[in-house]
This record gives C-alpha cells, sequence and structure tokens, in this order.
C-alpha cells in the first residue's frame, strides 16, 4: 500500500508563500475563540489583531457585479474607461481566504481585462496581504478557465483601518520587469492604493509607476449583480463542533470522509483538513468505507491525473486495514483556539484503515475499534 501523508501542512502559494507560525495544540486549549474571525471562517484566539476584519467583510461584501469607470496610463497618455467589475471567491473556503476581480471593458463588447487575485494568510498576529495581478490581457483570455499566458505582477499589501484601504507595493522577487543594466535601487516600483469601504465599493487611488493599460485610478460606480448564492458556494464549518448524527452535517468537505451513520461526533475543522471522533457500528463502518473505494474507482476514471493509482490488491488491502492495538487520538491543528477542553479516549483495539489520496495528498486515514465502536479519521483537503 502507498505510503500515506497524514501531517496536516499548508501549501505553499502558488507563487510565494506568506509564512505563519503557530504552535501545536495538545488535548486541551485555555484560549478563547474570536467570535469575529470564526464567522470569517478563521478559528483564531480572542487575542489575534481585529483590525482587518473590516477588510474581510468588506471584500465579502463586494462579491457580485459593479459598474466602474476608471483611468488607464498608456505612456503619458491617460484614457478614460466604463467597464464591469465581477468580484468572486471569499474569506471561508481554502488554505487562504482568496477574492477574484475581474475589471473588463468597454461595457457593450468586452475586448480587455485586468484581473486583481487578492489572498489573505493568517501570520504572527495579523494577515499577510498578497494581490496578483494579470494584465490588461485580451478578455477572451482572462473568460477562460486556465490562468492568463500574461505573466504576474505581485504585490504585498498593508491594511489601514481608518482610511479602509490597502497600501500596495511590489513584492520581492517579482519586482518589475527592469532593465538588467539598471541598479535595483534606481528602478521605481509600482505601488497603488485600494479603497475598500463597509458596502464592499472598492476603487483604485494613488498610483505610482504602474504599467502600461493598468487601472491607474477610478473604481465600482454602483451594484448591477449581486453575488450568486448556489450549491458551489457553501458554507464551511471552522473549529470544535459536536454532532448527534453525521446526517447533520452539510460540509461538503466533511461529508465526503464522516460516514452519516457516525453518531456522537466530535469535529475539530480548519482550513486545510479535520479531525473526527465519533461512533459507529462495524457494519456501518465497512459499508461506509466499500463506498468510498466504489467513488474512488468512478472519480478517478473521470480524472486520472487527480489521484494515485491504486491496484485491485491494494484496494483490497485498504479496506481490510491493519492492526494498531492502542491508538490514542491526538487534537492537532497550526493555528487553532478552543473555548473547551478536547478529550478523545484511547482506542484500544484499533485498526488503521486508508482511505484513497489525490496525488496533491488530500486523503483520510482511519483508526477504528470494532469491538468498541469507536472511530477516528483524519482527513487533508490540500
Amino acid at each position: 500500500m502507498k505510503r500515506r501523508l497524514t501531517n496536516h501542512t499548508l501549501l505553499g502559494w502558488i507563487i510565494l508563500a506568506l509564512v505563519y507560525s503557530g504552535d501545536a495544540l495538545g488535548q486541551t486549549s485555555k484560549a478563547r475563540v474570536s467570535p469575529e474571525w470564526l464567522a470569517l471562517g478563521w478559528t483564531l484566539p480572542a487575542s489575534y489583531g481585529s483590525d482587518q476584519i473590516a477588510l474581510f467583510k468588506g471584500l465579502n461584501a463586494a462579491r457580485g457585479t459593479w459598474s466602474f469607470q476608471a483611468e488607464v496610463g498608456n505612456g503619458d497618455v491617460m484614457d478614460s474607461l466604463a467597464g464591469d467589475l465581477v468580484i468572486r471567491g471569499g474569506s471561508q473556503a481554502g488554505m487562504a481566504s482568496a477574492w477574484n476581480l475581474m475589471w473588463s471593458w468597454p461595457v457593450e463588447n468586452p475586448q480587455h481585462a485586468m484581473i486583481d487575485q487578492i489572498m489573505a494568510m493568517p501570520e504572527q498576529g495579523q494577515f499577510g496581504l498578497m494581490l496578483v495581478r494579470f494584465g490588461p490581457v485580451p478578455y477572451a483570455e482572462a473568460q477562460s478557465q486556465s490562468r492568463p499566458k500574461t505573466p504576474p505582477v505581485i504585490f504585498k499589501g498593508r491594511w489601514d483601518a481608518v482610511k479602509q484601504t490597502v497600501s500596495w507595493s511590489l513584492r520581492s522577487p517579482f519586482e518589475a520587469q527592469a532593465d538588467p543594466g539598471v541598479p535595483r535601487n534606481e528602478v521605481a516600483e509600482a505601488a497603488f492604493e485600494m479603497l475598500i469601504d463597509k458596502a464592499g465599493k472598492i476603487s483604485i487611488q494613488q498610483s505610482k509607476h504602474l504599467a502600461s493599460g493598468q487601472i491607474s485610478k477610478g473604481g465600482a460606480i454602483e451594484r448591477t449583480g449581486q453575488a450568486l448564492e448556489s450549491s458551489e458556494n457553501p458554507q464551511f464549518l471552522a473549529g470544535l463542533h459536536r454532532f448527534q448524527q453525521g446526517s447533520e452535517i452539510a460540509d461538503p468537505r466533511i461529508t465526503r470522509y464522516l460516514p452519516e451513520e457516525a453518531t456522537d461526533i466530535s469535529l475539530i475543522s480548519e482550513r486545510n483538513g479535520h479531525m473526527a471522533y465519533y461512533r459507529i457500528s462495524a457494519d456501518a463502518f465497512d459499508a461506509f468505507l466499500l463506498a468510498v473505494w466504489d467513488r474512488y474507482r468512478a472519480e478517478r476514471a473521470a480524472k486520472p491525473d487527480s489521484w494515485v493509482d491504486y491496484s485491485e490488491e491494494e484496494i483490497t488491502q485498504a479496506r481490510l486495514g491493519q492492526a494498531v492495538g492502542r491508538y490514542e487520538p491526538m487534537a492537532r491543528s497550526n493555528l487553532m483556539a478552543f473555548d473547551e477542553v478536547v478529550e478523545w479516549g484511547p482506542l484500544e483495539k484499533a485498526r488503521s484503515y486508508s482511505g484513497p489520496q489525490k496525488r496533491s495528498a488530500a486523503g483520510a486515514t482511519y483508526f477504528f475499534d470494532r469491538d468498541a465502536g469507536v472511530a477516528f479519521h483524519d482527513a487533508g483537503y490540500w
């Protein structure tokens, strides 16, 4: 059986990482959870900085479609334009909170677009902010599912809660494409401010040295369409939760790994995975694991590049499991705080069972005491 990676680690962002550190938690924590950050999808202690909460709320409120007016620089000439701004994303899902802003123009027949991807990742006491900018690019290219061919420009951000602005400046090593013969300290660095008010209206101002064709001044005028509310935007669980039945849980990241027949559930959910401790009968557990591997066969047939390849012999072995003996579940997390003691009793006669693994290492490992009818699993989403 292929070895599974069971330690949850935050993957690096696609282009560069905003690194944060946190102490692993044992069985207990005395830190009080911040309800404001919890509502935004992050289980952080009350001592964590709160200045950026307004930023997250503003970006969430901005989701939808807006009309905009702006000016773009073209050498020494400023051109005026009008178009549509579409904002997607949110604070809850994924390793980082992320929002996607697509500015397209002209209004009637868009030909050009600029894409701003904003990401936020917790650091010590505050969130690190990064903006990845593509464009301007052809509108058709921006509409495609693939990343634009134009190399991005990367900015780092600093939030000012009083002014409600993020100041963006070039982030090393992705500075402007300067002449290699010009000394680094003589290169003019691009920078701008992004105003984000409580209602979600976004504008750009105070721009310096931006590339030709990028919006240097202007922003949203009025909302023309609300954010789509659909099954594609579920509300994800964060923090410590207790449920009587697995069927009560709607978070798709969790229901994929947790049997509906599970009862007396203690669940810790975070951005990159979850841990669950529950009761279940041997028959229900076996039926669930069989269904997990049946789903793997179907999903791998549809997207073979996404999954590790298992032989039927390996699948059989995964379902049979391996004897572990006494197993003590641990509540582990990087930046997790709990309001109560987390106590999970040992599984005295545990066997470990492997679920299928994606090539990204996403998957789950199960520990089950068949005699006691107690199970624990550790799942990762990356």
